[in-house]
This record gives structure tokens, C-alpha cells and sequence, in this order.
């Protein structure tokens, strides 16, 4: 099943997205989406927070992680979305 979201900016512009639930075993970002969703208007409204190991509670960041750590500017294959506690 694929969902298509409309997302209007502060601009008026309005951006459409396909979002679809993955079969794969591992959690995709558009399934960590999808479960973003389900949670009500209001409570969509609070701070997301990631609670480090040691209890510290910080701001998430979205990074790109390639294959062998490498680069998009050297051509390596991006592996997976990172979501961490680092800007």
C-alpha cells in the first residue's frame, strides 16, 4: 500500500511524498514514518528527543551512512539512514 502525503510549507508550496510500508525485516525510514503518523495530531507537536546511554536527552539528527564509511563525492553507495544524538 503506498500513502501519498502533502506536505504545504510556510510558503504555500505545497511538496507531495510517497510513503510506502516495507516488507524488509529491518525498520526503513518509511515505515518509521508511517509509525510517526499514527500517533495523534497534538502529541505530533512535542519535542523529539533521543535519550543517550547516559540518561543525557538531546535533539535527533538525520545522516547518511555509506558503504565503508566513504563518500558520496567519491561515488560510494549509500547503506542507510542514521538517526543520532550528533549535529
Amino acid at each position: 500500500m503506498k500513502y501519498k502525503l502533502t506536505i504545504t510549507d510556510e510558503n504555500g508550496n505545497e511538496h507531495l511524498y510517497n510513503v510506502s510500508r516495507s516488507s524488509c525485516s529491518e525498520k526503513t525510514l518509511n515505515n518509521f514514518i508511517l509509525e510517526a503518523l499514527q500517533i495523534s495530531e497534538d502529541k505530533r507537536e512535542l519535542p523529539v528527543k533521543i535519550q543517550c546511554p547516559n540518561g543525557l536527552e538531546v535533539a535527533p539528527s538525520i545522516k547518511m551512512k555509506f558503504e565503508n564509511y566513504g563518500s558520496p563525492i567519491l561515488g560510494d553507495k549509500l547503506e542507510a539512514i542514521h538517526i543520532t544524538w550528533r549535529d
